[in-house]
């Protein structure tokens, strides 16, 4: 229910465009000019999470021990393995030795060179999270942070 701008008649209005402006008009008056017609927005029904898990990439545990068999087998030293997948020697030495944790795509590069499983694809459990209502005026640090 509105008021039609034109003739002032209460009851179902549209938007109309009349002499270029935009107006709201009934019926009648909406010959006067060019109906427009705004779809309204429709609210899609989202879809619920039927699994509880998700899998997630992460580097094996023995990595460095299966590095270093796998340049071994090939009769490669540190500096000739650094030089065929375009790495720095130091950083293979530091990854050989498990002082250093090699990223995804070192991990990539050394799997394809040595023909080793240094990724593995692993099953995580979405039930540890909650639902946190962000828009809570309460909500403090230490709510984001508790474990329950």
């Amino acid at each position: 229910m509105g008021v039609c701008e034109i003739c002032g008649r209460i009851g179902e209005v549209r938007d109309a465009v009349v002499e270029g402006a935009m107006v709201q008009v009934c019926s009648r008056c909406s010959k006067h000019g060019n109906v427009v017609f705004i779809p309204k927005p429709v609210a899609l029904e989202r879809k619920k999470e039927v699994e509880s898990f998700e899998y997630i990439d992460v580097i094996v545990d023995n990595y460095s021990s299966l590095i270093k068999d796998g340049r071994e087998k090939k009769g490669l030293n540190h500096e000739e393995l650094a030089k065929a997948i375009a790495e720095k020697e130091s950083v293979i030495s530091q990854v050989e030795a498990g002082n250093m944790k090699p990223n995804f795509k070192l991990a990539k590069k050394l799997a394809v060179f040595l023909n080793i499983e240094l990724i593995e694809n692993v099953e995580s459990s979405k039930e540890g999270y909650k639902n946190i209502n962000f828009k809570d005026s309460s909500l403090t640090i230490g709510d984001l942070l508790k474990k329950e």
